[in-house]
């Protein structure tokens, strides 16, 4: 039983794109690729690392199945997604999430998540505001 009116009745498919599992996963592995990126011009990390890791931080490169199957040993969400791009990584594996917590992850996916959906909220009100004009000067 789905409780989430995005998930049911009400959302649309391209909101309920947005905030399905697949698309958080792949916001959690843009905010590993993107951590990297500033911790490697910050001079935290080596370049190559963070070049490695974001050019594995996808979808494309990690299947989902692969994170489940992580999910499940660890019992973990962000544990699998991180293990997961590390199996990619190679030895450069070792400065994803550094100095992250989970909860670093977690929010800052949610937040895209978000800003996706008022990307989207935001068209389809101008779209209804059009509407409703043409429908006024109707009358």
């Amino acid at each position: 039983m789905k409780i989430h009116p995005i998930e049911y009745r009400y959302g649309t498919p391209q909101m309920r794109r947005i905030f399905s599992r697949e698309y958080r996963i792949a916001m959690m592995l843009k905010v590993e690729a993107t951590l990297s990126q500033v911790e490697a011009e910050l001079g935290l990390i080596p370049e190559e690392a963070a070049e490695i890791i974001s050019k594995n931080a996808s979808l494309d490169v990690i299947e989902l199945s692969r994170i489940e199957e992580l999910e499940e040993e660890t019992k973990h969400n962000v544990a699998a997604v991180v293990y997961a791009l590390e199996e990619k990584c190679g030895e450069y594996g070792r400065f994803i999430h550094f100095g992250a917590t989970s909860n670093d992850i977690l929010d800052t996916a949610t937040a895209l998540q978000f800003k996706e959906g008022l990307k989207l909220l935001e068209t389809q009100i101008r779209e209804l505001c059009t509407i409703l004009a043409e429908l006024a000067r109707g009358y």
